[in-house]
């Protein structure tokens, strides 16, 4: 920590939270009146999902206390009890950091113990994401709103998820709509030139390309195996390559793990645990389609012009451009989507001219800034409910 600053400890547990982190965590780096601390928790500390944390530090940035919470098994018991380690360790880490500032993101279990741990300590926790919704996966939603309940400052991507946020009795002046920050880096054009990236994993630019990213329906863990085998089915009757990308570690997720290593992928398929941003939004510009239920063909897709087949209920009711198509865990209707986005040009054009609701420009500058100029106070850490608006 840097004498007279305001340290703020970031908290993040996969890649691709850490993704939408990222430009937040640089805008407080390079802000004189802030310092930056950083601890990292859940997938990155797994070998199993890549050891993401080695990204965090081969982008700069320092990681100041690695926790360990992430127990095996693949149930929501697991998860459960993943959450209660998890707590303790962020309570440790939080003690010793002595942060005046704990920043997180989203609807995971790393954020809800994060939350959970630094509010009980006395520590303005300040939230990311908050007020979005999906109504398929429900344990996501519920953890989302439950942040918003004990976090201090919010930071929604969007008017609509501020108004959400304001209907949960929370007060105005917390409120700071910032646009997705995942946003910042692909306006800001870094990332790995497509060429680039086809180049490496020896993909043609002639032929058509496919990314796979899906998780585990929450709800659903018991499904996944089925649900992903599906989601396989419907692609590989496409003459398409197809970079297909591991799951989170939620519940189920060893079932699509399980799946994909079960089959023979032909050798128009490259399969990884894990993919580095720069190197994933790469492979986004550069792709024809996206098929799953990633957040990011929700956020980060419209801005490349992605057409997206959205699999099942995880992402239903979440605010979306209109570069979407949502279907079932059925081979067929999958099928019929990943053909509609290939070839329907008026699909295409729709896709490409769809406005992203999440894009409001500078979303990691404005988060740095109002965390810097917040004032902490009894009145910051004293939450009232506000149903008067």
């Amino acid at each position: 920590m840097v004498a007279n600053t305001r340290d703020i400890v970031v908290l993040t547990g996969t890649r691709a939270e850490y993704g939408l982190l990222k430009s937040s965590m640089e805008a407080i780096r390079n802000d004189d009146r802030l310092s930056l601390s950083v601890v990292a928790t859940g997938m990155h500390l797994s070998p199993r999902h890549g050891m993401t944390v080695e990204e965090i530090r081969n982008d700069g940035f320092s990681v100041d206390r690695e926790v360990l919470m992430q127990l095996d098994g693949d149930s929501g018991t697991a998860m459960a009890k993943s959450l209660g380690v998890g707590m303790m360790g962020l309570t440790e880490a939080f003690e010793s950091l002595d942060p005046d500032i704990v920043l997180l993101l989203g609807d995971r279990d790393e954020a809800l113990a994060g939350a959970l741990a630094a509010a009980h300590m006395g520590i303005p926790v300040a939230h990311i994401h908050g007020g979005d919704s999906m109504h398929g996966a429900t344990i996501d939603d519920s953890i989302r709103h439950a942040i918003t309940k004990f976090a201090h400052i919010h930071f929604p991507a969007s008017e609509l998820s501020a108004d959400r946020i304001r209907k949960m009795g929370e007060e105005e002046w917390r409120i700071t709509v910032s646009g997705a920050p995942g946003l910042d880096d692909i306006l800001a054009g870094e990332y790995n030139t497509p060429g680039s990236v086809l180049e490496k994993h020896d993909l043609d630019p002639d032929q058509p390309l496919l990314i796979v990213v899906q998780h585990p329906v929450t709800t659903q863990p018991n499904n996944a195996g089925e649900q992903m085998a599906a989601t396989l089915d419907a692609v590989k009757s496409f003459d398409a390559q197809t970079v297909l990308i591991y799951p989170n570690a939620d519940a189920g997720g060893d079932r699509i793990i399980q799946e994909i290593e079960s089959r023979s992928l032909d050798e128009q398929t490259r399969t990884f645990q894990s993919l580095p941003r720069r190197e994933y939004l790469g492979l986004m510009a550069a792709a024809d389609v996206m098929v799953g239920n990633s957040s990011s063909g929700v956020i980060e897709a419209p801005s490349f012009d992605l057409p997206v087949v959205d699999v099942g209920p995880r992402q239903k009711g979440r605010e979306r451009a209109a570069n979407t198509l949502s279907v079932p865990h059925d081979r067929d209707k999958i099928r019929t989507a990943i053909s509609k986005c290939l070839t329907d040009d008026s699909f295409q054009e729709q896709a490409a001219t769809s406005a992203n609701p999440y894009d409001y420009g500078g979303a990691g500058t404005e988060i740095s800034k109002r965390l810097a100029e917040v004032e902490i106070n009894e009145q910051l850490l004293r939450k009232r409910l506000d149903f008067e608006q």
